[in-house]
């Protein structure tokens, strides 16, 4: 593996650091207060270099470099969160360039891929994952809503919940790869099948919102289908199958989820670090002092051991892709298993102890730590997969299946 990024990579990475500097950072208060969300001008920007092109061939409109698609997406996504801390611009983007223009472009048919991907690479469309159920979210083979094929069509029935962007897609149009149950006789093996489904096309389709505690700038909430029809032109890889392809996509999406937990923690370690050096205590920075200077030297090692190992992750998902054979899922899935188990919680560990450095200061909203720790615990709470399933995981595909309980 090389661990020096491209010419064309650093400039990417550049090129995203400096807009988000200039146009993001200064406005994530906006956007994690004010009702209207992500500003329309943001999400132009981000497309117009590169960003929501990233996973999308160019043949469609995209940006993408072929076989390095997940690694652009990390870089992309670890940038956003290091100035929007909040989480709403980071999760918009990384749901919309993953499940959606990286996973449509590997399962979508080619009629699909031509009407939805320009869309999203050029930041009209948001896009999301549409698998979670009132009944829960971690046992995703266990989910209820149907999907019963009839001619050339779907019928759906049934209720998906704790869903990202149920607003952004209904008003700036797009939608969710969504999961469902199409065979009940012949579950996880043959009997579920995805669908891109988008709401402002379809006739039956109810929709909630909830107010989570944080990642304000980003709607949440659940969809009802009562005999919902979606058209089979529509199906994400094959049918039956969709169990095995949701699974893989959520490798994909656990690597941008750990990029941006960890993009939030290095933002904070180095608001932390900038304040102990200039705030004096007994007549000496703060940052002389080994109570602070070893709190952040214990987060900036296990942030760069945890960067290390996710870049690793996503080289491997890359090559899984583009040459066949050279790595499997079972392989891949306990190195972005632990990825997605311990970044959220540094996120969070970061933040919290950034606030305790700042002191006072930090637990007010002059500072945007208290936005950092709101927006990854949406991550701890078990967005993407819960740690102790990301523990399943690891103790699964290392020690054998004697350590899963069948």
């Amino acid at each position: 593996m090389e661990y020096r990024l491209s010419k064309e990579h650093e400039l990417f990475k550049r090129a995203v650091r400096e807009y988000c500097e200039k146009n993001v950072a200064p406005r994530s208060r906006e956007i994690d207060e004010k009702e209207n969300g992500i500003p329309d001008d943001i999400i132009k920007g981000l497309a117009d270099i590169g960003v929501f092109g990233c996973t999308v061939p160019e043949k469609y409109g995209g940006c993408a470099m072929p076989g390095e698609e997940t690694q652009y997406a990390l870089t992309a996504i670890h940038e956003l969160a290091r100035a929007e801390l909040s989480m709403s611009l980071p999760v918009y983007t990384l749901l919309t360039i993953g499940w959606g223009g990286e996973f449509i472009a590997l399962y979508g048919n080619e009629e699909t891929k031509k009407e939805i991907l320009p869309k999203l690479a050029s930041g009209e469309w948001s896009w999301g994952i549409c698998a979670t159920e009132p009944g829960g979210g971690s046992d995703v083979a266990a989910i209820k809503t149907q999907a019963i094929r009839k001619g050339n069509k779907f019928i759906v029935n049934g209720e998906k919940a704790y869903i990202s962007q149920v607003k952004e897609c209904q008003k700036r149009g797009g939608g969710h790869s969504t999961l469902f149950v199409s065979d009940p006789a012949k579950g996880v093996k043959g009997g579920m099948s995805m669908l891109a489904v988008k709401p402002n096309d379809c006739k039956g389709v109810t929709s909630s919102v909830y107010k989570d505690m944080g990642r304000m700038g980003l709607s949440t909430g659940g969809f009802r289908y009562k005999d919902t029809e979606v058209p089979d032109k529509y199906l994400l890889g094959q049918e039956g199958k969709g169990f095995y392809a949701c699974m893989e996509g959520f490798n994909v999406a656990r690597v941008v989820v750990a990029a941006a937990c960890l993009g939030g923690a290095e933002r904070t370690i180095e608001i932390a670090a900038e304040y102990a050096k200039q705030r004096k205590a007994f007549g000496r920075p703060l940052s002389k002092f080994q109570g602070i200077s070893f709190d952040l030297a214990d987060l900036y090692t296990q942030l760069d051991l945890l960067k290390t190992q996710l870049m690793r992750g996503a080289w491997m998902i890359d090559k899984y892709y583009s040459e066949p054979g050279s790595f499997t899922q079972k392989q891949i899935n306990p190195i972005i298993a632990e990825c997605k188990w311990l970044a959220p919680q540094l996120a969070v560990e970061a933040a919290k102890r950034a606030i305790m450095i700042l002191g006072a200061f930090g637990y007010t909203k002059e500072s945007p730590l208290e936005m950092a720790m709101r927006g990854a615990m949406s991550y701890v709470s078990g967005a993407e997969g819960a740690a102790n399933i990301m523990k399943i995981i690891i103790a699964r595909d290392i020690f054998g299946s004697e350590f899963v309980d069948k």
